[in-house]
């Protein structure tokens, strides 16, 4: 059994990947919403030790306790790293005080916590950390002028740390995500249609025009999607198998999207 921490576990994919990792692992799960998170762990599916935390990434105070609380805990085998939904934005040059506030509470912040982690040693040797990214890490997009720069700054961090914890065999990778049809984007896709006239089918055939395999990603294909093996897990991949001899990676998981080499 290991210990798996993951950030923002409320959030319909990190929330899923709990579910998973429940089942056989402990887990220390951190998010803005305790009451949610309570519910979450409430399931029958959490059948080893799991610790809760609130964690808001917006305030420095929040970020400070939960680190506290990660201090008193056992070192973790693995950390899958989230961060707060970015939004989208055509500004190409935002004024100062936005940009302070944007890369303040979408790096800088989140970053306070991952420091704390590390230097207060709670990951064990060769263990992995997993940045749940956006594509916009991997190509610039037009309405999301603010992701393309923060997203590409993560990337810059995450191949960072893995040149610096590479000597504790600690591997750090990036899986950059397209269109997810979780429970939230699906009901936006459903209301979308409504707005637009359409059947739910036909916006869809739309909406994915552009991806080669013509879909979005389940929730599943992206906790199980990785290597297309039976019984190992995507991004639970990531914090085992598959990242024993690979560190400093953004994997992209868009359908075909990116069609850069």
């Amino acid at each position: 059994m290991k210990n798996y921490l993951i950030t923002c576990a409320t959030g319909g994919i990190a929330s899923s990947l709990a579910l998973e990792l429940a089942q056989e692992h402990s887990l220390f799960l951190a998010a803005r919403n305790i009451s949610k998170l309570d519910d979450i762990v409430s399931s029958p599916a959490f059948q080893h030790p799991v610790q809760t935390c609130a964690l808001d990434f917006f305030s420095p105070d929040s970020i400070d306790e939960c680190a506290l609380a990660i201090k008193g805990s056992d070192k973790f085998d693995g950390m899958v790293f989230f961060i707060p939904r970015i939004p989208p934005s055509k500004e190409v040059f935002p004024d100062d005080e936005k940009w302070q506030e944007y890369f303040n509470n979408y790096f800088i912040l989140p970053l306070r916590l991952l420091r704390q982690i590390v230097e207060q040693d709670k990951l064990k040797e060769n263990a992995s950390i997993v940045f749940v990214s956006g594509i916009s890490s991997k190509a610039a997009l037009p309405h999301y002028s603010i992701n393309n720069c923060l997203r590409s700054a993560w990337v810059g961090q995450a191949k960072t740390m893995a040149l610096s914890l590479a000597e504790q065999g600690i591997s750090v990778n990036t899986l950059s995500l397209g269109g997810v049809m979780t429970q939230s984007y699906t009901q936006k896709m459903e209301q979308k249609a409504l707005d637009q006239n359409l059947s739910f089918e036909e916006l869809m055939e739309n909406e994915v025009s552009n991806i080669p395999l013509r879909k979005y990603a389940s929730v599943t294909d992206v906790i199980d999607g990785i290597d297309g093996i039976d019984g190992i897990d995507g991004i639970v991949a990531l914090l085992g198998p598959i990242a024993n001899h690979m560190t400093g990676q953004n994997i992209v998981l868009d359908g075909g999207f990116n069609r850069a080499y």
